[in-house]
């Protein structure tokens, strides 16, 4: 089998494994979120009076508990995160490897295993050292995800708890009075009790906005990067290299950026193809299901070539509904009108505007 093609097939084989061990990698992250909100909601009963109440004076002692129980989800979260990033780095390299080759019936690797290994350990060290926008290293934001989690479970915990104690004091007061408790008395009462705090480790393994959802972001996020470092690293090293082509993919939810930057044939290579790892604007946001392949120099056309067009004129070709989701609203709106610049392209909103607002175009 011809190299490029044994090297094409591997490719499909890494990401497919990518795949699954995304799949895997969120299961077991959910896992350790649940086990960790388990093990609140233990904290919780145990704090618990005979009234199913939690005294406000154990408040102090479960909160510490509560700590301690994130710390240690962190401690195995962690620890998954690099093994996963690792396992990601190394199928990123994979095609260009002897076994990536022979797996897929080729016969000749591009790259020796010393070198596989060195990328492999390259990309990992990238990923868990480069700082992002946010100016954050990968422990720094994984630290703010404890934090977060630690932060959302005290204040849930003990307002209801703080709440819970005063209402139900103020009800016992009234009983002695012989009143009747107030409807929003009483709800207050309820919720410092155990079996509705216990509600607050949903805070933990919900996927909608929760810490588990912030978590998986970050997860899926490094695990890519690394998986497209090692990628690149491999693929620059090809004989016959020319490029690097970003493609959606078929899980690809709703336009957004990655539709321009698939689309846009800006170097005259094709659709999405990038000349260096430089030049590769990947991966275009967190989160992302985009992925890479390697294009070779006999794939170029000469319409690719003659193609070569700006950022602009691709935004153009796309149909309104997909710039729109490329560039957001408002921002879609600015280039139907002609204001937008290319370093508007990534830019944020406010950023466009406060631009546009002292040129004086809006």
């Amino acid at each position: 089998m011809k190299q490029s093609a044994a090297i094409k097939r591997a490719t499909q084989q890494a990401r497919n494994a990518m795949k699954a061990l995304d799949s895997q990698t969120v299961e077991q992250l959910l896992q350790i979120y649940h086990r960790a909100a388990d093990q609140v909601r233990a904290q919780i009963y145990a704090a618990a009076d005979a009234g199913d109440l939690v005294p406000q004076y154990r408040l102090r002692a479960l909160l510490a508990a509560i700590d301690d129980i994130v710390e240690r989800l962190g401690v195995e979260r962690d620890a998954l995160m690099q093994a996963r990033i690792g396992e990601a780095a190394a199928l990123g390299v994979r095609p260009f490897t002897a076994e990536g080759a022979l797996a897929v019936g080729g016969a000749q690797a591009v790259l020796e295993g010393g070198t596989a290994a060195r990328i492999s350990e390259a990309a990992v060290e990238f990923v868990t050292r480069v700082k992002q926008g946010d100016g954050l290293d990968l422990s720094e934001r994984v630290w703010r995800l404890n934090q977060g989690a630690k932060e959302a479970l005290q204040r849930a915990v003990a307002s209801a708890v703080i709440r819970g104690n005063s209402a139900t004091r103020a009800a016992q007061d009234l009983i002695l009075k012989g009143q009747a408790i107030p409807g929003d008395m009483a709800q207050l009462a309820k919720g410092g009790q155990a079996g509705h705090l216990v509600r607050a480790a949903d805070l933990l393994t919900s996927r909608d906005g929760g810490e588990a959802w912030k978590a998986e972001r970050v997860f899926r996020t490094e695990i890519n990067r690394a998986h497209g470092e090692a990628f690149m690293a491999g693929a620059i090293k090809t004989p016959g290299f020319a490029g690097i082509r970003f493609l959606l993919s078929p899980m690809h939810p709703e336009p957004d950026i990655c539709d321009l930057l698939a689309a846009q044939n800006i170097h005259g290579l094709g659709a999405g193809v990038y000349p260096t790892r430089e030049l590769t604007p990947w991966p275009a946001h967190p989160n992302t299901l985009s992925f890479l392949e390697i294009v070779f120099a006999d794939e170029i056309s000469d319409a690719d070539r003659a193609g070569k067009e700006t950022e602009l004129a691709a935004l153009a070709r796309l149909a309104p509904e997909i710039r729109a989701g490329a560039l957001g609203a408002t921002k879609a709106q600015y280039f139907d009108r002609g204001l937008l610049t290319r370093g508007m392209i990534r830019s944020n909103l406010s950023a466009v505007e406060d631009r546009l607002t002292r040129q004086g175009k809006i």
